[in-house]
């Protein structure tokens, strides 16, 4: 113990391990004793002898060493005193490395980035803006989050999860939810429903399945005509109506009416025309603020009235693959161009309003719409062109609306 104490107050004061020579060495170590400077580990290596004692002490020796004429030599240095010089080159080294582990201790207690996982039938934005009312976004302190409420909350608020888990993994925020896979059906009161028309037209087929027809194939009907009644009457012995039975009607109905058509297309058209003075620089995001030399460059070559197209790319940085940190960074690009106007030929812009016409027509097929008659006039203004289209079709027509709707609207 008595050791240990020892060797602590000479690591504190400081130690020099001396070589010595000359012929009254035994005179030299008398004065020092005399005058209460301590050497220890005294030993002999070859024609000299070798010592130690605290660095203070060494100038004291001066004396001595001119009185015996004794030859001192420097041959170790240890002890913090001699740590000190090396620690003041090199201060703004270690209060960079305090401050940085200071601001990474501050930084890891709040929420710097948000993951979900498991959500299939939810989409991250339902869960952020679930969150937000919560109150919980980036920058928010992990503390102030209770995660056992917050799951219970969020299987409150979506009927289809049915297991949560709200967790921290360094400074990012898990939502972690599994949903029921299989949907439970839904049982929906039946109210009634008849069927009307969406568009006017002369009806060609009526297949009815549940209600009772209110037209025929051949008939003309105009837009929310009802075309099958879901209200079904029941009679008595006498053959009169003693009351109705709803139901909800459903039947397949194919109506023939007209459909316009309309496009136009104008003679000119900008075009963007790319320079090929591109500028790209590095840009850094510290706590929502953003710093890069763009605007600096702008200034000084007098661009800043040039249109650029914009392209951002950015990153997060992280350590350590969990601790993210409110420090974003990456490149931003920049393409000048200018606007350039063409102008379509007669038969380029011909060419594009018949392309466009036959998507049409395919989405119609595509729909099992069937086209009877048609006719297309393309008519050239001094602006550009238009195109004006008359279409007979056969379409299912149709739709529910509830009976007491029906009714209401009927009787007004």
């Amino acid at each position: 113990m008595r050791r240990l104490q020892n060797n602590y107050i000479r690591y504190i004061k400081g130690c020099l391990v001396v070589s010595l020579g000359g012929d009254y060495l035994e005179r030299f170590f008398n004065m020092c004793r005399l005058h209460g400077i301590d050497l220890w580990n005294i030993r002999r290596e070859n024609e000299t002898c070798v010592c130690e004692l605290y660095a203070a002490d060494f100038r004291r020796l001066v004396p001595f060493l001119r009185k015996t004429g004794t030859r001192a030599r420097v041959v170790k240095k240890s002890g913090l005193p001699f740590y000190i010089p090396f620690l003041k080159k090199r201060i703004i080294f270690f209060v960079g490395v305090a401050a940085c582990l200071g601001m990474l201790n501050f930084v890891t207690d709040y929420v710097w980035a948000i993951e979900y996982v498991g959500n299939l039938q939810i989409s991250d934005d339902e869960l952020t803006d679930f969150l937000e009312e919560e109150d919980i976004h980036y920058g928010i302190k992990k503390a102030g989050i209770n995660c056992e409420e917050k799951e219970k909350r969020l299987r409150e608020r979506f009927a289809n999860v049915t297991w949560t888990s709200i967790y921290f993994e360094g400074t990012k925020l898990y939502v972690e939810v599994k949903e029921n896979e299989k949907s439970e059906p839904v049982t929906v009161k039946k109210k009634g429903t008849d069927i009307v028309a969406n568009e006017g037209g002369v009806i060609t087929s009526i297949i009815t399945r549940n209600g009772v027809p209110m037209v025929k194939a051949g008939d003309s009907v105009e837009a929310g005509d009802v075309l099958v009644s879901g209200s079904v009457p029941v009679y008595d012995e006498n053959l009169l109506i003693a009351g109705y039975q709803i139901y909800d009607a459903d039947a397949d109905i194919q109506i023939r009416t007209p459909v316009a058509y309309q496009d136009f297309i104008k003679k000119s058209y900008p075009v963007l025309c790319y320079t090929g003075n591109d500028t790209r620089v590095s840009f850094l995001e510290v706590f929502g603020r953003h710093f890069d030399a763009m605007p600096v460059y702008d200034f000084f070559l007098e661009k800043e009235h040039s249109s650029y197209e914009v392209v951002t790319q950015k990153e997060q940085l992280v350590l350590l693959d969990n601790i993210y940190l409110p420090v974003y960074y990456g490149k931003i690009s920049k393409r000048e161009y200018y606007i350039q106007y063409m102008t379509y030929t007669p038969e380029e812009m011909e060419a594009l309003l018949l392309k466009r016409f036959e998507k049409f027509i395919f989405a119609f097929h595509q729909k099992g719409v069937e086209i009877v008659e048609k006719d297309v006039k393309i008519i050239e203004n001094r602006d550009g062109m238009e195109i004006n289209g008359d279409l007979l079709v056969i379409k299912s027509t149709g739709k529910h609306v509830d009976i007491a709707a029906a009714a209401k609207g009927e009787k007004e």
